[in-house]
């Protein structure tokens, strides 16, 4: 569309440029008519009689020609010529750039697939390590449960005072998951052994718990 509008403009350029040619070469044929006849009356009101002075390669009726004034249309011609050449000019320019464009618009394409792929291999592996992830979490939470079930029938097994010995010595947040997996009357009977403190604790905790 850019294109097009460029040679309308062109064209009424090119017009313009004719119609102030032919003006122009119409007012410089009137002046070399005017500059004509005002030497032919010149000559007429002279007399020469020494005209044999005139030189052999000129005749008497010749009239000098205007230096000042070319040819119209010869001026037309080559103004057209220019303008011609100088829009094959601007076409080739455009057509090249435009060619150029193409090329970036087709390295952008392939550079936004290469992201794209990227981008869908990276999703994926981040999916595969979330689900591997998962995988490994869950297995280590089933593990831990198995632990501590374990743990809390070999304690309930022990004598009150045995198991309360090592809840002493225990971190408050694996004998609060203990006893929050054991019975109420063995919790309560190893409870009576344990440190006021630690026991009051884990009571409490559970009192949450059971909230």
């Amino acid at each position: 569309m850019k294109q097009h509008l460029k040679i309308k403009k062109s064209i009424l350029i090119i017009f313009s440029f004719i119609m102030v040619l032919s003006f122009t070469g119409k007012v410089l044929i009137s002046k070399n008519r005017f500059v004509n006849n005002v030497y032919a009356a010149d000559e007429s009101e002279k007399n020469q009689p020494e005209s044999k002075g005139i030189p052999k390669d000129k005749k008497e009726g010749d009239r000098p020609e205007c230096p000042e004034c070319p040819d119209p249309a010869k001026v037309v011609l080559r103004g057209l010529d220019e303008k011609r050449k100088s829009i094959i000019k601007e076409s080739d320019n455009m057509n090249k750039k435009k060619k150029e464009l193409e090329r970036y618009e087709e390295q952008i394409d392939e550079k936004l697939v290469q992201l794209k792929k990227l981008k869908e291999q990276i999703n994926s592996d981040f999916a595969l390590l979330e689900k591997k992830k998962s995988e490994k979490e869950i297995a280590q939470e089933a593990e831990f449960e198995r632990r501590l079930n374990s743990l809390v029938k070999t304690y309930a097994s022990m004598k009150p005072k045995n198991a309360a010995k090592i809840v002493d010595k225990m971190e408050l947040e694996v004998a609060r998951k203990i006893f929050s997996r054991m019975r109420e009357t063995s919790a309560s009977q190893i409870l009576a052994n344990v440190e006021s403190e630690k026991a009051a604790r884990i009571t409490e905790h559970l009192a949450y718990k059971k909230k």
